[in-house]
C-alpha cells in the first residue's frame, strides 16, 4: 500500500487547480520580503530539543527548526515532509523514500542514517526521550540505502504514520547532537526553514530564515519569542507594535480586537483539554465517590462565561471532538453541577461537616494539596482559584501551590506525586486517540516513564486501549476507544474544565498566517509582513 507519490492529472484539472490556486493565493509580487516578526508568549521553554520538550512553549519555536518525515496540515490530514512518499510493506514496517539534496542547519546530508539516528536516540537513548512513550510500539529504523529507511514496530500499530507525525518526531543532525552533547538542547540543529541563533532564558529566543532551506525560502529574514508572563502586557505590546503577534491572548479583548481593522484574530478548534487531574492511589481520591462529589461541585458554565468568555469551548470528555476515537462522554449530565449531590457523595465516603464547614473523617480535615502554575495554558490560574472557591462550598479545603511551569512540569512527571490535585492540559498532538488514551490511562505508563499522572488503573481499559492501537481496522479501533471511555466516565480522574480554541492575536500587518489547530505547531514558513 503506497502513500505519499505524486497523483497523475489531466491537463483540465492541471487548469482547474491552476485557476484555484490563482483566486486564493496571494501573488508573489506582492509578498514582501525581510523583516522581524516579535511573538509574545507567557512562559519560556523547558527546552530546544524535543527529546527532552514535549510541552508547547519549546515546540512553538523547534517546530519552525526541526521537520519531521510526514506532516499533519491545518486540516489534520498527512502529507509529505522529508520523506516524499511511503509503503506500507507489513504490519509492523513502513518504507519511506527521502528527500534528495536536503541539508541540515549545519551541512550535513540528511540521510536514512540520521532518521535512523533520531528514532534510536528517542526510544532507545539513556534516558529515553521523553516523546518515546507517546510513539506507540516504534522499536527503530532500519537503512536500506542512503534515501530509504524503514520504520519498524514491535507489533502491529494502526496509528503509526500520525506518530511519525508527531511534532516531536522531528529529524535532528547526528553531527549537532554528538558534538553539542547536552547543549544541544539550548540550539538545535534541523532542516526546517529558520535555524536557531540565540536563546536568553525567559527573556526571547531568536530564529532567522535558513537560506539554504530545500523548500520555498521563508520571507522573514528572523523571528524573536519574547516571554512576557502578564497577559496585560502581551496586549499593550501588541497595541503599540512592540509585538506582531499575541500567543493567548486575553480573551476579553477579543471582540474589539476582530472590529479593528489594525489587528486579526486566527482561531481554531484546538484537540487540547484543560482539565484539573486528581491522583487516584492518594486518599482520599482513591475513593471513587469523593472524586464524583467534585466533580459535582465545579460550574463549568460560570468559569466558561466568566473567565474564558468565548475563548474555549465546554470539555466533552478527556478527549476534543476533533481527535478520531472521540466518544461525547455526557460530562454533563453524569456530573451536573449539584453542591447537594457533592456534599450527599462525600457523607456517603463518611465525610460530614466540621465546626468551620470542613468536612471531617475521624478527626481529619478534608484537606487536599495541589500543583498549579500560571500562565501555561489560557486563564489557567483564574481557573485554579475558582474551582478552588467552588470545592470550598462543599467543604473541601484545596491548598494550591504555585510553581513557574518548567518546575511544575517536572514534578508532574516525579514519582512519587506528594499532590492530589493538579491543573494541567493535554493535547492529542498525532490526532489519535492511542496518543492520549494509552499514556494517559493505561496502568503500565506511570511517570516518570509514562503520563498517567492521575495513577489511574482499570484492567479493563488497559486491555481495551491495547487492542486498539494493535489493530489496524478504523471502525474497530473507533469501537474499542469508545467502550474504555465509558469505562472512564464512571472513573473519572479528571474534572474536565474546557476544549481549547487556538487563537492567535496579530496585527494586520501579519499575512500568510494560519493558525494550526494542535497548538504545538506554529508555522512561520510562510508568513510575511506587510510594512
Amino acid at each position: 500500500m503506497k502513500r505519499g507519490g505524486a497523483r497523475l492529472a489531466t491537463p483540465l484539472a492541471l487548469l482547474a487547480a491552476a485557476l484555484a490556486l490563482g483566486a486564493l493565493a496571494t501573488p508573489a509580487a506582492a509578498q514582501k520580503r525581510g523583516g522581524t516578526l516579535t511573538i509574545v508568549r507567557p512562559t519560556d521553554p523547558v527546552s530546544l530539543d524535543p527529546h527532552y520538550e514535549t510541552t508547547a512553549p519549546g515546540a512553538w519555536v523547534y517546530s519552525n527548526i526541526l521537520e519531521s518525515l510526514i506532516a499533519i496540515d491545518e486540516k489534520l490530514e498527512l502529507h509529505p515532509k522529508l520523506a516524499t512518499s511511503w509503503d506500507v510493506i507489513s504490519p509492523t514496517r513502513v518504507r519511506f523514500k527521502l528527500r534528495p539534496g536536503v541539508r541540515f542547519h549545519d551541512g550535513t546530508p540528511l540521510d536514512a542514517a540520521a532518521v535512523k539516528f533520531t528514532l534510536d536516540r528517542a526510544l532507545k537513548g539513556t534516558p529515553p526521550g521523553r516523546w518515546a512513550s507517546l510513539a506507540g510500539p516504534l522499536a527503530g529504523a532500519e537503512v536500506v540505502d542512503d534515501l530509504t529507511v524503514d520504520v519498524v514496530t514491535s507489533e502491529p500499530f494502526g496509528p503509526i504514520l500520525r506518530s511519525l507525525a508527531l511534532v516531536y518526531a522531528g529529524i535532528v543532525s547526528p553531527t549537532a547532537v554528538v558534538k553539542a552533547g547536552p547543549d544541544f538542547s539550548r540550539a538545535p540543529v534541523g532542516t526546517g526553514p529558520f535555524k536557531f541563533v540565540e536563546w536568553k532564558t525567559n527573556t526571547h529566543v531568536i530564529l532567522e530564515r535558513f537560506a539554504d532551506y530545500w523548500g520555498d525560502k521563508a520571507p522573514l529574514d528572523r523571528v524573536v519569542f519574547r516571554v512576557l508572563p502578564e497577559e496585560g502586557a502581551r496586549m499593550i505590546a501588541l497595541q503599540t507594535g512592540d509585538a506582531d503577534m499575541v500567543l493567548f491572548p486575553s480573551p476579553i479583548q477579543l471582540a474589539a480586537l476582530r472590529r479593528d481593522p489594525k489587528f486579526a484574530v486566527h482561531e481554531a478548534t484546538g484537540l487540547r483539554v484543560v482539565f484539573v487531574g486528581m491522583h487516584a492511589k492518594q486518599p482520599p481520591l482513591d475513593d471513587v465517590r469523593v472524586r464524583s462529589a467534585l466533580l459535582h461541585a465545579v460550574d463549568l458554565k460560570a468559569i466558561l462565561a466568566n473567565i474564558l468568555e468565548g475563548a474555549a469551548l465546554p470539555a466533552r470528555g478527556v478527549l476534543a471532538p476533533g481527535v478520531f476515537g472521540f466518544k461525547d462522554m455526557r460530562l454533563d449530565q453524569l456530573y451536573p453541577f449539584d453542591r447537594g449531590r457533592a456534599k450527599a457523595l462525600l457523607a456517603q465516603a463518611g465525610w460530614n461537616p466540621g465546626p468551620d464547614g470542613v468536612m471531617q473523617k475521624g478527626g481529619q480535615r478534608l484537606t487536599l494539596t495541589w500543583l498549579a502554575a500560571r500562565g501555561r495554558y489560557p486563564k489557567d490560574g483564574e481557573i485554579t482559584e475558582a474551582v478552588q472557591a467552588m470545592l470550598r462550598d462543599v467543604g473541601v479545603e484545596a491548598k494550591v501551590e504555585w510553581r513557574e511551569w518548567a518546575s511544575a512540569f517536572t514534578q508532574f512527571r516525579g514519582d512519587p506525586l506528594s499532590f492530589h490535585l493538579f491543573t494541567l492540559g493535554w493535547v492529542t498532538s498525532s490526532t489519535d486517540a492511542d496518543s492520549s488514551l494509552y499514556p494517559l490511562f493505561h496502568s503500565r505508563q506511570l511517570p516518570p516513564g509514562g503520563w498517567n499522572t492521575s495513577r489511574y488503573a482499570n484492567a479493563r481499559v488497559d486491555t481495551l486501549v491495547e487492542q486498539a492501537r494493535r489493530s489496524l481496522n478504523q471502525g474497530e479501533r473507533e469501537r474499542l476507544y469508545g467502550e474504555a471511555q465509558d469505562l472512564l466516565a464512571k472513573d473519572m480522574v479528571w474534572i474536565p474544565i474546557y476544549n481549547t480554541k487556538e487563537i492567535v492575536a496579530t496585527r494586520a500587518s501579519v499575512k500568510g498566517f494560519g493558525v494550526h489547530p494542535v497548538e504545538y505547531f506554529l508555522p512561520l514558513g510562510k508568513v510575511w509582513l506587510d510594512r
